[in-house]
């Protein structure tokens, strides 16, 4: 048993005091955990060597509460106070261990929770203009997710006066059941001048680029136009099929003129039944 400070007499319950969340040795240690959290209770051994069962908690100061991993070591150190009407001690407050140390600076708030390797921080000042939320999974992999649901369609924004950077050591992937669409303005242009806007349109078999200028891989050689390509080669054989030459009996039409004529079925081939574009 632990036992540290006074000895109380029988049955007697200091008003305030000092206790370290314990666990019981006749419970399984994640059965007890979970009783726990579910019904805001907690056992802990008090200063003065007693083990108290049971006792109620707050829910702010449970989201904080280390426990121990064994019936043998202590967890983190708590405030009770007396309840006067019925003498039930009541847990208000988690202190910080002796041998940590705090890291807070002056208009910052951090929320830290630890679990064996794995480590989730909440931390924001407005004295340094950041907020982060941080996860170190240990060698286990980690997961993050931001859940939008409800009867109807709802929205999830996010704005910036700046950039936007998404950093992946690995792949980075989009799903939806709609439309992907990003677009690029022109800040110089009127309100209702997207002349120049840059879009970029995704459907379901489709995709849709609108813009006054497309590269690819720093090109310099202009697209061909299949349409109009095909109404050159088009005209041009029907000029060349009708070409003739002088022979003994006059003029003639070439001997391959069918052969030629025959070309301009061909047109199609090359015009694509995927890309478009209009100029």
């Amino acid at each position: 048993m632990y036992t540290l400070g006074r000895t109380p007499l029988h049955d007697f319950k200091y008003m305030v005091g000092i206790a370290y969340v314990a666990l019981p040795n006749d419970l399984d240690r994640d059965t007890y955990i979970r009783d726990c959290y579910q019904n805001y209770t907690l056992s802990v051994w008090g200063e003065d060597g007693s083990f108290m069962k049971r006792l109620p908690v707050t829910p702010e100061v449970l989201n904080f509460i280390e426990f121990p991993v064994s019936p043998k070591e202590l967890g983190s150190p708590v405030v009770y106070v007396t309840e006067e009407t019925q003498s039930q001690p009541i847990i208000i407050g988690r202190f910080a261990t002796t041998n940590s140390l705090g890291h807070m600076q002056e208009a910052e708030f951090k929320l830290t929770k630890d679990y064996d390797q794995s480590h989730v921080e909440i931390q924001g000042s407005p004295k340094t203009n950041s907020l982060s939320i941080n996860l170190h999974s240990g060698p286990a992999a980690g997961n993050i997710l931001v859940n939008l649901t409800g009867d109807q369609n709802g929205q999830f924004q996010v704005a910036t006066h700046g950039d936007v950077v998404f950093n992946t050591s690995e792949n980075v992937k989009l799903l939806q059941q709609g439309s992907f669409k990003t677009t690029t303005v022109d800040r110089e242009a009127a309100e209702d001048d997207d002349s120049k806007d840059a879009v970029f349109e995704q459907l379901p078999g489709e995709h849709r680029i609108k813009n006054n200028k497309l590269t690819i891989n720093e090109g310099e050689e202009p697209f061909v136009l299949g349409n109009k390509l095909k109404a050159f080669l088009s005209d041009l054989i029907d000029e060349v099929s009708k070409c003739t030459v002088s022979t003994a009996i006059g003029q003639q039409p070439l001997l391959n003129a069918a052969q030629i004529a025959a070309f301009k079925k061909r047109t199609d081939e090359f015009l694509s039944i995927v890309a478009y574009i209009n100029k």
